[in-house]
């Protein structure tokens, strides 16, 4: 039984937000699941419903998202819905991981990564010897990627110099994939 209908284009809580659900919904799930003075996270909080409802209910609430729309949104909706002058915490550089520890030299990662790709370059998917393959970042360090194996790959030094210090998806869409 479906007792809370999504928000309406009408609605008179909508913000604009595509996504955003109703406020009675974000309370009743806050309320069922914490008690009073709990500590609410909503990792991807766009347009702050969740915040809202959790400083309603007496917890407290960290919300996180990566746009800075989000950010003007909770700042917006604290002021207008609960007249709270609220200033967050916006961040424009990018968080890096410090929970890796020291990390062996990215290259070492060669044998393994091989052995995971079957031989085959991340970019064309063409065979290669491991000699004719290069370790790439998949995210560059330069935008907040580490050494770690998970943000490693194989590609080909064609491939590899096409996609230079970019994001795979330029790459992708140069190779035509």
């Amino acid at each position: 039984m479906i007792d809370m209908p999504p928000l309406s284009g009408a609605a008179k809580e909508r913000v604009g937000y595509p996504k955003q659900k109703p406020l009675a919904l974000l309370r009743r799930i806050i309320e069922a699941s914490s008690n009073l003075g709990d500590m609410i996270l909503d990792p991807f909080c766009g347009c702050a419903t969740a915040c809202i409802a959790a400083e309603q209910l007496g917890r407290q609430w960290a919300g996180i998202d990566i746009s800075e729309k989000a950010a003007e949104l909770v700042e917006r909706r604290m002021s207008d819905e609960l007249g709270l002058f609220y200033r967050g915490v916006h961040r424009t550089d990018i968080p890096k991981r410090t929970d890796l520890g020291k990390l062996p030299l990215y290259r070492s990662y060669k044998p393994t990564l091989y052995g995971l790709q079957e031989g085959n370059c991340a970019g064309c998917a063409s065979h290669f010897e491991a000699r004719h393959l290069e370790v790439d970042h998949i995210i560059a360090r330069s935008n907040g990627g580490t050494d770690h194996i998970d943000n490693l790959q194989l590609l080909c030094g064609s491939c590899n110099r096409i996609k230079g210090d970019r994001g795979m998806e330029y790459l992708r869409a140069k190779l035509q994939l």
